[in-house]
């Protein structure tokens, strides 16, 4: 994953990729396992397309601030319960992605109608039910079982997680998820979607993988926020 220096320069450009684009918004976080301390690095509380590397901090698993001047946002455990219960889990994004809450808005499921939505949303985003924050573990641990195995969850009218296995996995998976979305809710205005098979989705994962899509995602977006 690298070192801690390295970690906050990718969550900075993660952050401003995301915000950017329209996938992050002013109260979004995103954070990453940090071997080298033994902890996770979150933004405190800052917006994040305006987070320097200063503005992130050092948490443990149970929440308790190690690093950092600022304060933890308040649905810090909605990260802290997911690392805790998915050892897999390298970075986590919480957005509040337009199209994806406009969905959940209207109870339409999540589902894959496109090459790239396919490799995070698979045969559809599972949906967490309950309003308002998630600023409890209680809470946060109620969302990582929605979210099971999956790489997202649905927040119902509040947004989503994604998780992975690095900063540039999620922030790449964000932007792809609400992407679908998007062609999801254009589609839907058309009528009924032809729906991505599910036969077809894990051949396109394996696609996606082997063609590095990520990676040259990544570069291109970081490519765009650096000019």
């Amino acid at each position: 994953m690298g070192n801690t220096a390295a970690l906050k320069e990718k969550l900075v450009i993660a952050c401003r990729i995301l915000d950017r684009e329209g996938v992050m918004d002013e109260l979004g976080h995103f954070s990453v396992r940090c071997p080298e301390k033994g902890g996770v690095l979150i933004n405190g509380k800052v917006s994040p397309g305006q987070a320097g590397e200063e503005d992130f901090i050092l948490l443990d698993l149970d929440g308790n601030k190690l690093e950092g001047a600022l304060e933890p946002a308040s649905e810090s455990p909605l990260h802290l319960a997911v690392y805790q219960t998915r050892p897999d889990v390298m970075a986590l994004a919480h957005t509040h992605s337009p199209k994806i809450i406009t969905l959940s808005v209207a109870g339409k499921p999540l589902r894959t109608v496109e090459n790239q939505g396919a490799s995070i949303i698979g045969t559809g985003a599972p949906v967490f039910e309950k309003y308002g924050l998630v600023d409890t573990f209680a809470l946060g641990y109620e969302v990582a079982r929605a979210m099971g195995d999956k790489n997202i969850c649905v927040l119902k009218s509040h947004g989503n997680i994604i998780a992975g296995g690095s900063i540039e996995e999620v922030c790449v998976s964000a932007l792809w998820a609400e992407k679908a979305a998007c062609y999801q809710y254009d589609a839907m205005l058309l009528g009924e979607p032809d729906w991505y098979p599910e036969e077809e989705i894990e051949k396109m994962r394996q696609q996606q993988i082997k063609g590095k899509g990520h990676v040259r995602t990544w570069n291109y977006y970081k490519w765009k926020v650096s000019r």
